[in-house]
């Protein structure tokens, strides 16, 4: 049986090494957040947008703590936590925490929209199951509003990296482009200051392309789409010549010039049809690749949902009580700047104090274990070695006994020579 041919250039298997680089994260909600109903489905929907590497099935409890969460994000190679919470006074929360040593930004929820909420407000929605093929790559990030990296604020560009590192970075020459079919938007209000969040969906159309052949391309990937009509056509050079369906731009409804692009496409032929010469250690049968250019119209679609916060504080540690690096609404002079530093050391230096009384008593209460397991054992074998003593004791008296014995059954027959009644019982 002749051996499968397989695909190297398009099956490539990913490597240990590139797997734990790639960021994974988690989105959870918690404490009274939980008997929220739409804040429960804003989750689910920010973990469809974070697919494919997120915990798409992760179901929270009451007794679940963040603690847990925390610990259980190191054996699963967890990058970014996403933590939505709801106050006491209702309003809602958003913090994103790097593991495993922080930052934590931490942004003030004002307003969301769902993505049940997009479709309804769509002329023509786009309902996408979230198992679909489209979620099986990431998202296209993209970040407008922000101005230059060189003029932006420290607390700006610490977001900016955040949001970045949250998404396998893109390598334009071996991406392929096909692969992308969503698009992350983050844009930023310069008056406000406010981060909207929109979630789009990719669509391609074919541009230079005779508008008939259009219809059996898209007939061919979607059975639904119906065939054009021949009644009128003698031969088929008819439909593909068409002079009024060429150019694929003929109604006011059609996309704009700039929504056009020219995409490179790579297409696999084999030699004889690209007729170039044989290199050495090559098959006959070998396909290689040749690029083709194709123009395409791109249009967005919105998958939703909308978010839209604000940054209110960025803390210096992961998620608790820890050094703040910047804080939107509190500003503090460098005195106090300094103060706040000297009560957070000291802070520090009798936490890791009170941590090594800690240590210590635990490790006086281990050795005091130890020392009474080795008495027990001690003892214990006091007790076998007595035990055994006696053992033996009993086993030497036993013995003189068995000689006592012996000593008194043995009979000598020179004492019974002259004797009769020694032979008194045998018979003759």
């Amino acid at each position: 049986m002749a051996k499968r041919r397989v695909k190297k250039r398009t099956h490539k298997k990913i490597t240990e090494e590139e797997l734990a680089s790639i960021p994974k994260s988690m989105v959870i909600h918690l404490g009274a957040s939980l008997k929220n109903h739409s804040l429960s489905q804003l989750v689910a929907d920010v973990r469809n947008v974070m697919q494919p590497h997120t915990a798409i099935n992760l179901r929270e409890r009451k007794s679940n703590k963040l603690k847990d969460f925390i610990v259980m994000c190191g054996p699963l190679h967890v990058s970014d936590l996403m933590i939505f919470n709801q106050l006491e006074a209702g309003n809602i929360t958003l913090r994103i925490g790097k593991l495993p040593r922080g930052p934590t930004l931490q942004f003030k929820v004002n307003s969301y929209s769902l993505c049940k909420d997009i479709h309804k407000i769509l002329r023509h929605p786009k309902s996408i199951a979230r198992d679909s093929s489209i979620f099986h790559m990431p998202p296209l990030l993209v970040l407008n509003g922000f101005g230059k990296i060189l003029e932006m604020a420290q607390h700006e560009k610490l977001m900016v990296t955040m949001f970045q590192n949250m998404f396998p970075p893109i390598q334009p020459q071996s991406t392929n482009v096909s692969s992308i079919k969503r698009v992350l938007l983050i844009s930023k209000n310069k008056d406000t200051d406010e981060l909207e969040l929109r979630h789009y969906a990719i669509n391609t159309k074919l541009v230079e392309e005779n508008r008939n052949v259009k219809k059996l391309i898209q007939s061919h990937h979607n059975l639904k789409k119906n065939l054009p009509r021949l009644t009128k056509n003698q031969d088929v050079s008819e439909l593909l010549l068409d002079p009024y369906s060429v150019g694929g731009l003929t109604s006011d409804s059609e996309v704009e010039d700039d929504a056009v692009v020219e995409i490179q496409q790579e297409k696999l032929f084999k030699k004889e049809e690209i007729k170039k010469p044989v290199e050495e250690g090559q098959e006959e049968d070998e396909e290689q690749p040749a690029v083709a250019k194709t123009k395409r119209a791109i249009k967005l679609t919105e998958l939703g949902p909308r978010i839209n916060m604000s940054l209110m504080k960025i803390e210096e540690g992961l998620i608790g009580s820890s050094k703040t690096l910047y804080h939107a609404s509190i500003k503090k002079t460098d005195e106090e700047v300094k103060s706040l530093e000297k009560k957070h050391q000291l802070k520090q230096q009798l936490k890791l104090e009170r941590r090594a009384k800690q240590q210590a008593a635990v490790q006086a209460k281990l050795d005091k274990k130890e020392a009474k397991k080795a008495r027990r054992k001690a003892r214990k074998e006091g007790e076998d070695a007595e035990e055994e003593e006696s053992d033996e004791e009993m086993a030497s008296q036993s013995e003189q006994e068995q000689d006592e014995d012996e000593d008194e059954v043995e009979i000598n027959p020179e004492d019974y020579e002259n004797d009769s009644d020694l032979y008194s019982d045998v018979e003759v």
